[in-house]
């Protein structure tokens, strides 16, 4: 009986291997490969477009570091961007999912929709709809302002540098907000009806709820969002390529625009690499930094 017991175990442990073989596979071909390939090129002096390269060590590295100015402001800026993203993001999207939680089941839906809509357009839809709006001369945010009698605060939003980079912040919340928004209705509603319903009895109001109840409930959530936004920001090309260009100036230059530059212009592949590689370092270390820090006060809260 244990032998059959064990041969059927086996038989099921094989079975799962051979079902996870194919992940295995694709997640070897397209994602460890790539990674330890760009590691080993980023010791070279390759170009890109031939097989023409030779090892040089840590040049590129050195490089960086020390006569590389342009890609350390640009990391200053996608610090910037991702941490301020983060936390307009995490704030307002926990707001909006409160409100729509309170709502009607039809209201609900409504808002669902409209606010996760714009988390599924292009990123070149999306850039070339707020191009039209944050237009100098014709756009909707100047023309409203003007209607209202306010010209002194109209700007050239995306070609000025006091307001490029916070453009390009309202675009990403606006398109980005209604992902947090989901997650954390989701998890509100795991908040136990008859725990809320017991505490109005006794007398708990709107306040009690979220203080006590809400928003220790998400925290989970809190951290999932954080680690989300901060690793978007900082690796966040497609936006800033298609509203700014990373203009005016060097106002909206990210990293990934330098590391496009250095491949694609400069034909620097070898140093594009290295590039990836320091920012993929930052982020990981970003990434371990944010669990750490909602994990602490996950802990506070149990």
């Amino acid at each position: 009986m244990k032998s059959m017991n064990k041969s059927q175990a086996f038989k099921q442990k094989l079975m799962g291997l051979i079902f996870l073989l194919p992940g295995l596979f694709f997640l070897g071909v397209f994602m460890i490969y790539p990674v330890i390939y760009s590691l080993i090129m980023s010791f070279t002096n390759w170009t890109g477009f031939n097989d023409d390269y030779t090892f040089i060590g840590a040049k590129n590295y050195v490089n960086l570091f020390t006569v590389t100015p342009d890609y350390w402001q640009a990391m200053g800026v996608n610090l910037f961007f991702a941490v301020v993203s983060t936390l307009i993001q995490t704030v307002l999207g926990f707001l909006l999912a409160y409100m729509v939680y309170h709502l009607s089941t039809k209201w609900q839906t409504f808002y669902k929709v409209s606010l996760y809509l714009p988390v599924i357009l292009p990123a070149a839809v999306v850039a070339v709809m707020w191009r039209f709006i944050l237009a100098a001369d014709t756009g909707l945010i100047n023309q409203l302002l003007r209607a209202v009698g306010l010209d002194a605060l109209t700007h050239a939003w995306v070609g000025e540098k006091e307001t490029a980079l916070w453009a390009v912040i309202l675009v990403n919340t606006w398109q980005f907000v209604g992902f947090t928004m989901v997650l954390y209705y989701i998890s509100m509603q795991n908040v136990s009806k008859d725990v809320l319903e017991s505490a109005s009895i006794d007398g708990a109001n709107g306040w009690h709820k979220l203080r006590y109840f809400f928003l220790p409930l998400t925290v989970g959530t809190t951290e999932t969002n954080i680690i989300y936004s901060i690793t978007g920001g900082m690796k966040s090309f497609a936006l800033f390529y298609m509203l700014t260009g990373g203009g005016p100036g060097t106002a909206t230059r990210v990293v990934s625009l330098v590391i496009y530059n250095r491949a694609f212009v400069d034909y620097k592949f070898s140093s594009a690499l290295a590039m990836s590689v320091i920012l993929f370092v930052i982020i990981l270390v970003l990434t371990v930094a944010a669990r750490g820090i909602a994990g602490h006060f996950n802990y506070e809260n149990k």
